[in-house]
């Protein structure tokens, strides 16, 4: 994800799902996403690139599916959000279990603005799509992994109604089955979660000295 969402606001951008044959612009947002640089054509893209050519911007996966959306101005691709089931949890759990978790949590894997349109409010409305589009598809909780001493991007999820989590805090939730809980993988990053529904709000809660971010609804 970019460290430099937009802050302000534009009357000429649209946002929707990517079509087929965004893939190149795709590609070239979402290494910005994750600081690298885009192939040359034809050197072999990144298969989100190939999946938005072949499906736009709703690509199959083993379990749900990912959801790409595009904001464009005038036509051109100016920022991108990439959101999908978090794939490696729900493979912790046992395989009866697993197509009821799909809808349980979202991952807002890649959010990029080009550089030329920073500053416009672009990231921001990008990311409140890809929580409508989650909510509506019954998602519970949508979450991003932002790097440990990113203080302006944590500062920013807060903004938009997100909760930090402290490294390695669970963030525990009700499923079908019943509570779950993910955490940041120990990997350099915190979760920013948000819960989707209605009425649910995240409380930190503190029991045998560990603290948790639990989703409970409001009171």
């Amino acid at each position: 994800m970019t460290d430099r969402p937009g802050m302000t606001g534009t009357s000429s951008m649209a946002i929707s799902p990517a079509a087929p044959g965004d893939g190149l612009a795709t590609a070239a947002l979402g290494a910005l996403a994750v600081g690298s640089r885009l192939p040359a054509p034809g050197a072999g893209s990144p298969s989100l690139a190939q999946a938005v050519n072949t499906h736009g911007g709703r690509e199959p996966l083993p379990y749900g599916h990912g959801h790409c959306l595009i904001a464009r101005i005038e036509g051109t691709a100016a920022g991108m959000v990439y959101m999908t089931p978090p794939i490696r949890w729900t493979e912790d759990h046992p395989p009866a279990q697993r197509a009821g978790l799909v809808q349980s949590l979202v991952e807002i894997e890649l959010l990029a603005v080009a550089e030329a349109y920073r500053g416009q409010g672009i990231a921001a409305a990008l990311l409140a799509a890809a929580g409508e589009t989650a909510r509506s598809a019954g998602s519970h909780l949508a979450f991003a992994k932002v790097r440990v001493g990113a203080f302006a991007l944590m500062c920013w999820y807060r903004k938009r109604g997100y909760t930090i989590a402290a490294q390695a805090e669970p963030v525990v939730f009700r499923t079908r089955s019943g509570f779950e809980s993910c955490d940041d993988g120990s990997d350099g990053h915190q979760l920013a979660a948000k819960p989707l529904q209605p009425g649910v709000v995240l409380r930190r809660r503190s029991e045998r000295g560990s603290s948790m971010l639990v989703a409970e609804h409001a009171r």
